[in-house]
């Protein structure tokens, strides 16, 4: 089930983790705000990562509680949570269906599981399996004014972690912002297994960055003052970044316009074959491929005045 923003992120997102883990996946979203998958990737890895989801669990086939499922409810206690369009009336309904077959204990603040019942525009109800406990990030605990160096150019964790899930950085793999700010993206891609290298032409940053690692206790791979122009790192598995723009974000002297088009061209030097690059600009601006391919492009609204472009581009050959 996932979250109700007005963009295309959500499902991208909920899509890019599925695949990475199960290449061979195959999707159906046959309601707004629902994606179904048809795959054999676990969900706990899912709902340790997802960011723009309210829910990840099993789907129960054609919504019928089956004798395994009341038999999982029955063993710990549980409670039924209702998403969707339905109206007040239908959700006492199908909670108090639910409560009637399951018969068991029920827990609505600290559940072990929940029958999370979606209902779509027609009526449709969809029946769920999850552990909503599973999904709780902390994420108030990284945002921005709740790190120890804070500037008002940083991004929010939640997201933070959408780029490093689009970018398909996986545990133990090498990941670059090559305009890592005070470490927002650093932040979550160390919090799911990756090894974080970061870099930024501002030394305040680089320096404030450091005291955001020592705060979470994170161990990145790198952290380097630098000129994104020229990157002094190797081969990474993926590069995810929010590439500077105004007054309060630091861009040594250039356009957005032209720290775009650099990055895209030098990012395939330093990018192993087959993987991706994310990348968060102006809605203005536009993007050239060159030897990459894009894959995606999706907008995100910021705040009244701002809108921003997600491109998720892959680099050529097989990896």
């Amino acid at each position: 089930m996932l979250s109700r923003e007005s963009t295309g992120v959500p499902e991208a997102e909920a899509r890019a983790l599925v695949s990475d883990l199960d290449p061979a996946a195959d999707f159906q979203s046959p309601e707004g705000g629902l994606l179904i998958a048809e795959t054999s990737a676990n969900p706990a890895a899912i709902e340790a990562r997802v960011a723009f989801s309210r829910r990840v669990g099993l789907l129960v086939p054609e919504g019928r509680l089956g004798e395994e499922h009341l038999s999982l409810l029955r063993s710990g206690t549980y409670r039924v949570r209702v998403f969707g369009e339905g109206r007040e009336e239908d959700e006492e309904a199908i909670i108090d269906s639910i409560a009637e077959r399951v018969e068991g204990r029920v827990s609505l603040d600290s559940p072990d599981r929940e029958v999370s019942a979606y209902v779509g525009e027609g009526g449709r109800t969809y029946l769920s399996i999850t552990m909503p406990g599973s999904m709780r990030q902390g994420w108030a605990t990284r945002r921005p004014r709740s790190r120890a160096f804070f500037h008002p150019s940083a991004i929010f964790p939640k997201l933070s972690r959408a780029l490093v899930n689009l970018s398909g950085v996986q545990p133990g793999e090498a990941f670059l912002d090559p305009f890592c700010g005070t470490g927002s993206l650093l932040i979550e891609a160390s919090i799911v297994g990756a090894e974080p290298i970061g870099i930024d032409i501002a030394r305040k940053m680089v320096r404030g960055a450091r005291r955001n690692s020592i705060k979470y206790d994170q161990p990145w791979l790198g952290l380097v003052r630098a000129d994104s122009r020229s990157l002094p790192v190797r081969e990474v598995g993926a590069v995810a970044t929010d590439i500077p723009y105004g007054r309060a974000s630091s861009a040594g002297g250039l356009r957005s316009s032209d720290i775009l088009r650099s990055l895209v061209e030098g990012a395939p030097a330093v990018l192993a074959k087959g993987r991706k690059l994310v990348v968060m600009h102006p809605k203005s601006l536009e993007v050239e491929p060159g030897g990459m391919r894009i894959e995606q492009e999706l907008e995100i609204y910021i705040h009244r005045t701002l809108t921003r472009t997600i491109t998720v581009l892959r680099r050529q050959g097989a990896g």
